[in-house]
């Protein structure tokens, strides 16, 4: 009779014990981490989203460890974490106060998130090719900061990322120089376009933007930056045009930017700028060039540097000088650092 009675007390006290342990935490790492204030400066953070399904996705930087959590750039993962209090006494300053131990991995696929990061030129605006005789605007995208930059076609912009789920994407109006551009450009229509962006699909080699009904109003295509010109990076000073070397009170610059695929300096009087569409160790070739459109009291010399820098298709570096070469091989335009 005693241990009939037993039983269910015990059966009861296991219960009781079961209903008081605290539950698992489910949590879904993003495949990027994004610039984050930990208290003690800036560092990284990876990105969470907290539950099971991923159907409603929130994000937010997680600002403490996971412990036994192999993270992989590029993937999301699914986990079960076990979360601990740790006494005061425990917490280094401007640490976290909880605790993450890794329980177990649940799912792991790929972090469509991921495939938007680098450089990208416009392919179609609103379904229609885009005139390759104007500055073609270009998009950089750094999840690192969650931000957006890139040439619109005349001036220079960038834009915070408001939102960013598996699918949709949401950009803040975009800030931008204020230059008067002579060229002929789209950067009006382009900045309205991007302004109606909601979603987003990356496709191999193809970025596709959408509108709120689900039309792509704009695509891009990815731009490989080379990893094998680092000696380009830098400001150069114009020396010689033609072969001539001159003297002039303003003189010619030119730098590049390898992640942005892009240039920009003065002609001596006009400021310039614009696309880099094919770089190779010895081929060189611009888009149209964006300038403003001052005239100052001498013109010949940057009249002869922008008829010259339209012309290139090749470079090569020798001792200290960068060539600027035409499609002969012949020089162009010489620079110094």
């Amino acid at each position: 009779m005693k241990f009939k009675n037993i039983i269910p007390f015990v059966a009861g006290l296991i219960i009781l014990q079961s209903c008081s342990t605290p539950k698992n935490d489910i949590l879904w790492v993003g495949g990027f981490k994004t610039e984050c204030d930990s208290g003690a400066g800036k560092s990284e953070c990876m990105l969470v989203h907290k539950g099971e399904e991923l159907n409603v996705e929130n994000w937010d930087n997680f600002y403490s460890n996971i412990e036994g959590l192999e993270y992989e750039e590029g993937f999301m993962k699914k986990i079960e974490v076990k979360k601990e209090e740790l006494q005061a006494k425990d917490v280094p300053a401007d640490a976290s106060s909880l605790k993450y131990t890794l329980v177990k991995e649940i799912e792991k696929k790929m972090d469509p998130r991921a495939a938007l990061s680098g450089n990208w030129a416009l392919a179609t605006i609103n379904g229609g090719n885009i005139n390759k005789m104007i500055v073609i605007p270009t998009l950089n995208i750094d999840l690192s900061k969650m931000l957006i930059s890139g040439n619109g076609g005349c001036n220079l912009y960038s834009a915070s990322i408001e939102k960013l789920t598996s699918n949709e994407i949401l950009i803040q109006e975009s800030l931008g120089t204020l230059m008067e551009c002579a060229n002929d450009n789209i950067e009006l229509k382009y900045h309205k376009t991007l302004s109606s962006v909601k979603a987003y699909v990356v496709n191999n080699r193809i970025l596709s933007l959408s509108d709120k009904d689900g039309n792509v109003i704009l695509s891009y295509i990815r731009v490989e930056a080379p990893k094998s010109n680092q000696a380009l990076l830098g400001d150069w000073k114009n020396i010689r045009i033609n072969g001539e070397a001159f003297e002039n009170e303003i003189t010619p610059t030119i730098a590049f930017n390898l992640d942005e695929m892009s240039v920009n300096g003065t002609d001596g009087c006009n400021v310039y700028g614009g696309s880099i569409t094919s770089l190779s160790t010895s081929d060189l070739t611009l888009g149209a060039l964006y300038s403003t459109k001052k005239m100052c009291h001498e013109m010949k010399v940057p009249d002869r540097f922008v008829k010259s820098i339209s012309q290139v298709e090749g470079y090569k570096i020798k001792g200290k000088e960068l060539i600027l070469l035409d499609k002969e091989g012949n020089e162009l335009l010489a620079f110094t650092k």
